[in-house]
């Protein structure tokens, strides 16, 4: 019997989520597109941008894409088999495969200045934030912007009523 981790289930449910729509309902691997890899991504923040650093080794920089559309990121690759060579495998472990990641990014990101660097197999994204804007004191005045008169004026005195004679 094993104790009950929830930590340990933000990381696995996501994952074999990514697994059974990959595979399907069936249970069996896809064989047009490969199964999916979940993509691990390491998200930095600095004064002036967001850094997003993935690990996808053994892909080409040109079999990666970036997106950024409407406030969310989106990270796709696939890696496709190469052309049978002459005889035939004995053992084979390397497949075609295929990884999907999106997030939500935050308000303050200038989507239209969005870099990715891709450097031994560790691709990264760099996300600029809005410089946000510095507090600015607001002065209080002392008292009101009407002085107020020395003496308040007087009342004006009812008009007596005058009988008809």
């Amino acid at each position: 019997m094993t104790r009950w981790d929830p930590w340990r289930d933000l990381f696995v449910v996501p994952r074999a989520l990514t697994q059974y729509l990959t595979d399907g309902a069936s249970g069996g691997e896809s064989r047009v597109a490969g199964p999916a890899v979940y993509l691990p991504l390491d998200i930095r923040q600095t004064k002036t941008e967001y850094v997003l650093e993935a690990s996808v080794p053994g892909f080409r920089p040109e079999e990666i894409e970036v997106v950024g559309n409407q406030g969310t990121l989106t990270i796709r690759g696939e890696r496709k088999v190469e052309a049978e060579p002459e005889g035939r495998y004995l053992r084979r472990e390397r497949r075609q495969l295929s990884f999907f990641r999106q997030i939500s990014l935050p308000a303050e990101v200038r989507e239209s200045e969005i870099t990715a660097r891709f450097e031994n197999g560790i691709l990264s994204v760099h996300l600029p934030r809005l410089e946000a804007p510095l507090p600015t004191r607001i002065r209080i005045d002392v008292g009101s912007a009407n002085p107020a008169p020395d003496a308040a004026p007087a009342a004006p005195k009812p008009a007596a009523a005058t009988s008809p004679a």
